[in-house]
């Protein structure tokens, strides 16, 4: 599926037509960005920069975090605290939840924004969508939710939450499109957003690394409960690895600024020698990285398109891990590399098996074993390929305007 180098137009529909700035004559619109997710609130706050180039003077609002805030958007209430994993940790934010959502409500229905724009984070996104039909406010997703993934039985309720559906998957749009939504495939916008723009060894540098030395990052996520799983049995590995080979030093780039006391606690607590926590604002100090241990979220795609091979980590309740195979039956893979790839190319390591030794196992494979490494990395080439063309953001900053009278004719 190929979507054109300019405007990907609603599949099954005509494109619609753009206009310049200049020819705007409509009041600035406004509109709200709600991401629940740190990935969701970076995504947003690029989303934020092309909407107020396209039609300077938008007013826009939004439920986010750090990044749409430095973005220039008049954040209402800090949301990316809420992410969460599993309906286990869902229920117990549910009180918290509920109180952001009605306070959140109060600012909607007093506004009416010409559009709201529910970005990822579906567990959290779709009930919302559900009250704005409710109240006959015009709504759209970017990122929507995963029904191609999981729970295809969910699309007829789904179908009617948004005016338009704007995809970063090929796949998903097609079975979008299919069931009759409204929907555009935008590509996805890390498919412009990993580059390397800085210096990696001045970069390495900066935080206290040797660029003569191999490097190892660490990536356990950007939500509380991944960092809890994840980061001591990585930590673990890290200390067999380096027991193994002196040399090697490790890198934690944060997702998120809050994570900082948390992680710094246990890497202290680790006795874990050359490593260094930095905020994860450049994709430069990844990018020398020969190895990664990641959580099974975003940072899979942005390992794969640096060319880097990594071994992907999803722990979680029993139970929820029980829920969530049930539903993913029609997918053999949690990392979203190897589900675009459709192939186990990067190694993944689920429930009991995320230990510090089956970690330092594959790790040390990965580390030493140079035909593997080349062989990923050659499936890794083709990820490009599979995210869609340059362009994700402004494909997707038309389709949403263009629902709003006065843009778009």
């Amino acid at each position: 599926m190929t979507a054109p180098a300019a405007v990907a137009a609603p599949i099954g529909a005509a494109a619609p037509a753009v206009q310049s700035p200049g020819a705007i004559s409509a009041p600035p619109p406004i509109v709200w960005l709600g991401a629940c997710e740190v990935s969701g609130d970076r995504h947003a706050a690029h989303l934020a920069a092309t909407l107020r180039a396209a039609w300077p003077g938008i007013r826009l609002r939004g439920l986010g975090g750090e990044a749409m805030q430095a973005a220039g958007v008049d954040v209402r209430m800090r949301t990316t605290d809420f992410g969460f994993v599993g309906i286990v940790d869902g229920v117990r934010q549910i009180g918290s939840l509920a109180r952001l959502f009605r306070a959140a409500q109060r600012q909607v229905l007093a506004e009416r924004p010409d559009l709201f724009v529910l970005i990822d984070s579906e567990f959290v996104t779709t009930p919302f969508a559900m009250w704005l039909r409710r109240h006959r406010i015009p709504a759209a997703f970017f990122f929507p939710p995963q029904v191609w993934l999981w729970g295809r039985w969910r699309m007829p309720a789904v179908r009617p939450l948004a005016r338009r559906f704007v995809s970063a998957f090929a796949a998903e749009a097609e079975l979008y499109a299919a069931s009759g939504a409204d929907t555009v495939f935008a590509g996805h916008p890390l498919r412009d957003l990993v580059r390397v723009d800085d210096d990696p060894i001045a970069a390495l540098r900066a935080v206290g690394l040797d660029p003569g030395r191999p490097l190892v990052a660490l990536m356990p996520g950007s939500r509380r409960s991944e960092v809890s799983a994840l980061l001591a049995p990585m930590l673990a590995a890290a200390r067999i690895l380096q027991a193994r080979e002196p040399r090697l030093q490790f890198a934690v780039p944060l997702a998120e600024g809050a994570l900082r006391p948390a992680i710094e606690a246990g890497v202290r607590a680790s006795g874990v020698r050359d490593i260094a926590v930095y905020p994860h604002d450049s994709y430069a100090i990844l990018s020398r990285a020969r190895l990664v241990l990641q959580c099974a979220g975003t940072a899979t795609l942005e390992a794969g398109l640096l060319g880097v091979p990594a071994v992907i980590a999803y722990r979680t309740r029993e139970l929820e891990y029980r829920n969530a195979r049930h539903l993913l039956f029609n997918v053999r893979y949690i990392g979203m590399v190897n589900v675009l790839l459709d192939a186990p190319v990067q190694p993944e390591l689920m429930q009991d098996d995320v230990n510090p030794e089956r970690l330092a196992a594959e790790a040390w494979s990965l580390l030493t074993d140079e035909p593997r490494r080349r062989a990923i990395q050659r499936r890794l080439a083709e990820l490009p390929d599979r995210l869609g063309p340059p362009g994700a953001f402004a494909r997707a900053s038309d389709a949403l305007l263009s629902l709003i009278p006065g843009y778009a004719t």
